[in-house]
Parts: C-alpha cells; sequence; structure tokens
C-alpha cells in the first residue's frame, strides 16, 4: 500500500514539472516576441479627401520581418460597407527601403519588410488612402468626417502608440478608440487641438499584436472633400426593406394604381345604362287555358345567342344549348345508342329534311357541320367534327350580337385588347419589380407592381362593355331565370306536356333549373311501356323509359361540355 502511495506521488510530481516547464517556456517564448517601443502616426489629409500616412517604429530588439495588413473594407451594416484605396506603399529601415512586397489577401493590403538589418534603426511604413472621406449632418452643420484605422494588423506589439492629424481646417469633432477588433474602448488620451496647435492628437497603449486604433476627426464639409465609396450587397431583407419611405411609396403606389384600374372599367367596361321603360320579356309563360300556359320567347331570339350576351364569351353550354335548341325545334334528331354492359354512351347526330329558313348563319355553320344533309355524327366525335368550324361559329355569334345592338364592339375583340395591353404592363412591371428587388430597398413597390398587373390582368375579361339595349336584355334574362325557377311545370297543356316542356329545356341549360323540367316530363310517363320514340327530337334503345330522359341528357349535356372544353 505505502508503495502504491510512493508511486502516485512521484506520478504527480512527474506531471506538475511537465506543466511548470511547458509555462515556463510559454512564457520565455512571449517575453521574446519583439514589441516595439513605441508606434507614431503622422496623417496629413489633403482638401481633395487623400490622406497621407507615415508611421514610424521604434524596436529595442528588431524582429525579422514586420508585416502590416491594411484593411481595404469596412463594414458599415449587415448590408454594405466602405472600399478603401491603398497606394504607393513603402517601407525603409534608417532611410533605405526595405519593402519587401505588396499583396493582397481578401480585403487586405499586406506589407512585408524586411527589417532584420534593423538594428538601432526605426522602420518607416508609408502610404496614401483613398476613400476614407464621407459627408455628414451635425449640430453644426455639414461636416466631411475621416476615419481611420491608424493603428491596424501589425505582426508585432506596441508599449505606446500616439500620433496626429494634419488638417485644411479646424477640427470640430474628434474620436479615439483603441483595442482588439470587435471590443474597442476609448484611448487614454485624444485632442481636437487648440489655436496655436490645431492639429488632433491622440495616445493610448500598450497594445497587442493585431490590436487596433481608430482616430475620427470631422471638419467643414467646404474644407475637405467626401469620397467614400460605399457598396451595398443585395439581401432580402434590403430588397424588402419595411420603413416609412417603402411602405409609404408602396400604399401609395397601390392606391393610385387600383383607382385608375377602377376607373378605367367603370368608364370603359361598365355596361350602359339600361332605358328607363322595361323592354320586351325574353321569355314568358302565355295563358291557353284555366291553369294551362305554353313557353314563349321573342322572335328571333335564341339560348346560345343570349347565352354569348349573358357572360359576354361563347363557351361549350352556349353550344350545347344550340344544338338543343336545333333537336328541339325539328333541325336535328338525337339517338341515344344501345351500349354493351360497361361501355361508355354515346348518340349520333342526324339531321332531318326540315326547312331551314329559320337558322340563324351560325346554327347553319353548326348544323352543316355536324350533320350535313343525308349524314349523322356520333358525339364521341364531335371534336374533330367541330374543330374546322367552330371558330366560324364563335365569329359568327360575335358578329351577330354586334349586329343586333347589344354591343358596340365584339366581346372577344375587347378582351384581347385589354389582354395585351395587360401582358405589356405585366412584362413592364415584372422587369421595373426585378430592377427594384436587385438594386434597392424598394421591395414592396415591386410587389405592388406586379399586383396591379395582375389587377389590370384580370379587369382585361370583363371589359366587353354591352350597350344599354344589351343591358336591358341581360335584365329580361334575368327575369326570365327567376321565372323558370318556380313558375309551375304542371301548367304544361295536357297531351302536349312534352312538346312544351322540350322547348323549354335549351332555354332552362343556359339559365339553369334544367333538372325541375326534366323532371316534368318524367310525370309524363303515365304506364310501364318502353317509350323509345316518346320524344320526337330524342330517341333512345327499345328498353327505354320516358322516365329515363332525365339521366339520359344530363348524361348528353355533361358529354357534350366535356368534349368541347376539352377540344
Amino acid at each position: 500500500m505505502t508503495a502504491l502511495i510512493q508511486r502516485c506521488a512521484r506520478a504527480v510530481l512527474v506531471v506538475v514539472a511537465v506543466a511548470w516547464l511547458a509555462a515556463t517556456s510559454m512564457l520565455t517564448a512571449r517575453a521574446d516576441d519583439p514589441v516595439a517601443t513605441s508606434f507614431t502616426f503622422d496623417g496629413v489629409l489633403g482638401s481633395d479627401g487623400r490622406l497621407s500616412v507615415t508611421e514610424t517604429l521604434t524596436f529595442e530588439t528588431t524582429p525579422d520581418e514586420l508585416v502590416q495588413r491594411i484593411a481595404t473594407k469596412q463594414r458599415i451594416d449587415a448590408s454594405s460597407y466602405y472600399t478603401y484605396e491603398v497606394r504607393d506603399v513603402t517601407a525603409t529601415v534608417g532611410g533605405v527601403d526595405a519593402l519587401t512586397g505588396t499583396t493582397t489577401d481578401g480585403d487586405y493590403v499586406v506589407v512585408n519588410a524586411d527589417t532584420s538589418s534593423a538594428a538601432g534603426e526605426d522602420v518607416v511604413i508609408t502610404y496614401t488612402v483613398e476613400g476614407a472621406t464621407e459627408d455628414e449632418e451635425s449640430s453644426s452643420g455639414a461636416l466631411t468626417v475621416l476615419s481611420w484605422r491608424v493603428l491596424q494588423g501589425l505582426s508585432v506589439g506596441v508599449d505606446q502608440v500616439s500620433g496626429s492629424f494634419r488638417l485644411p481646417a479646424m477640427a470640430q469633432v474628434v474620436d479615439c478608440t483603441a483595442g482588439p477588433p470587435g471590443t474597442p474602448d476609448k484611448c487614454d488620451l485624444y485632442t481636437a487641438g487648440t489655436s496655436e496647435s490645431p492639429m488632433p492628437t491622440f495616445q493610448t497603449g500598450p497594445r497587442g499584436m493585431g490590436e487596433q486604433v481608430t482616430m475620427t476627426v470631422g471638419v467643414a464639409a467646404d474644407a475637405v472633400r467626401p469620397t467614400a465609396n460605399v457598396v451595398t450587397e443585395w439581401s432580402l431583407d434590403r430588397a424588402f426593406a419595411v420603413t416609412p419611405l417603402t411602405v409609404g411609396v408602396a400604399l401609395g403606389t397601390l392606391l393610385l394604381g387600383t383607382a385608375l384600374i377602377w376607373q378605367r372599367h367603370r368608364r370603359t367596361g361598365r355596361d350602359a345604362a339600361a332605358s328607363g321603360m322595361a323592354g320586351q320579356p325574353v321569355g314568358t309563360f302565355r295563358p291557353v287555358g284555366e291553369g294551362e300556359s305554353v313557353f314563349e320567347t321573342r322572335d328571333g331570339l335564341r339560348p346560345g345567342l343570349v347565352g354569348t350576351v349573358a357572360d359576354e364569351r361563347v363557351d361549350p353550354v352556349d353550344v350545347t344549348a344550340t344544338l338543343l335548341g336545333l333537336a328541339v325545334r325539328g333541325h336535328l334528331r338525337i339517338t341515344e345508342l344501345p351500349r354493351t354492359e360497361h361501355g361508355l354512351l354515346d348518340w349520333s347526330l342526324t339531321r332531318t329534311e326540315r326547312q331551314a329558313d329559320d337558322l340563324h348563319d351560325y346554327e347553319r355553320i353548326l348544323l352543316d357541320a355536324i350533320a350535313p344533309a343525308g349524314q349523322s355524327t356520333l358525339v364521341s366525335q364531335l371534336p374533330v367534327t367541330l374543330a374546322p368550324v367552330v371558330e366560324s361559329v364563335q365569329d359568327s355569334l360575335y358578329d351577330e350580337v354586334v349586329q343586333r345592338g347589344w354591343f358596340d364592339v365584339r366581346p372577344d375583340d375587347t378582351r384581347n385588347q385589354w389582354r395585351t395591353r395587360a401582358l405589356v404592363a405585366t412584362g413592364i412591371a415584372a422587369a421595373l419589380a426585378i430592377g427594384l428587388v436587385a438594386l434597392t430597398t424598394l421591395g414592396l413597390l415591386a410587389l405592388v407592381l406586379l399586383l396591379l398587373a395582375g389587377a389590370l390582368l384580370w379587369v382585361s375579361d370583363r371589359m366587353p362593355r354591352r350597350t344599354a339595349e344589351g343591358a336591358q336584355l341581360v335584365e329580361g334574362l334575368g327575369a326570365l331565370s327567376s321565372l323558370l325557377a318556380h313558375h309551375p311545370t304542371r301548367e304544361m297543356p295536357r297531351g302536349r306536356e312534352i312538346e312544351e316542356i322540350s322547348r323549354v329545356l335549351p332555354w332552362a341549360v343556359v339559365l339553369g333549373n334544367k333538372d325541375r323540367w326534366l323532371q316534368a316530363l318524367v310525370r309524363a310517363d303515365a304506364d310501364d311501356t318502353p317509350d323509345p320514340h316518346a320524344v320526337d327530337w330524342y330517341h333512345a334503345p327499345d328498353t327505354w323509359h320516358l322516365r329515363d330522359l332525365p339521366a339520359s341528357l344530363t348524361q348528353f349535356i355533361n358529354t357534350v361540355q366535356g368534349l368541347l372544353f376539352a377540344r
């Protein structure tokens, strides 16, 4: 046990001895590091903003080499910094050139001097700086301020740092900080000078290797030219800075742009006021007996035509309603084809021999395309069948709503014109937005410009303008839609229910409430006998009943519209 204790004690003594030797070696090495006994700074600031620097270092023990790293960049904040141009660098020992090289290392100019032969001689480093002066406002007026690290980047420590500035005018502001980078403190002594000795001076020390001393002086703005070069880095926070200025500009632009778009739509895209007197009704149910009425519409009106006026465009529902209208009026027969189990439902469209005297141009184009005389077309083939003529059908419809005085200009032309303007505005807004985000702090304004361009693009589809007659027609369509939703479906003349309700269906497809009128047809099926030909314009397989019409016709409408949408 005693032997174990002795071995542990010897081990502890060895560890202590090693630690003491290491600490002694470090202290000796630190004590042997060369230190300049003094560092004297002499700065001359010219009226052109250029700073000429002379640094004089005195050593008791001179290092073989002296290195100084002079910063060419000083950060202002997270997104900007100053850049300096350091030129005309020299290094001498006892008046003899000792400069071995000047290199650039990132944001520093690195000065290397051979001082191995500098025993008892001062080391003098000189250089000039441009970009160290900037203009500022103070309580005493406009100033030009110089801020420079008079001590920086030395490879040796300094016991005493002192220096002065020679300025073209009396200093009005003076400050001095010293310490390690990032943790500066005030210098021991600094003065702005007096009338007898106007040079600002400073003094501090000792300062370790790499520590900094920064001197700031300010003179009247007209005495020295500002030369600061500020570089601004891009960042998301900077681009979308939220300040009173950026928010005010963005909000003002948003309000002004919104007002202009609203005013333009109100002046150009708003319908003309309908005349004070109500026009002829679009459609009505005319009494023909006690508790009986028939559906009638104004001469020449068609579901597809008024559907174009209602939403200012030709869409699949207008074409579908036109097909139904042609069938109901006897120009076309829709035949539901038998199908195998799980097979797709399809229909044939066959032209009848009825005279086409009452056809509008767009109806004639449509009918000739899908059912030429003596031929038929499958609904599943409509996309191919209609492809060559669909533009002609649309053109004819748009031309007719203008000819009838419901629009002054074709709605599609108006939309195209405004959409082109909106796309141009969007391109300009996008280019401006990229520039604003990349180069300024007005990112919020960029978002507003894009938002306004999007709003103009949205409004462009709402710029077609109905005339007073067109607006009056739309009012009448609203009244007819309400009538279709509430008129009793049981008032059709007995024995003619199928014929009269059929006349309503194309209008109900465009204006809504078709399901209640289809259900009215179901009530006309009074027995369980199949009714494949009960509806003159809709034929079906032999096992089909009239009560199947709502499902069949709903599938027909959905299929036709789906095929037209997918075209």
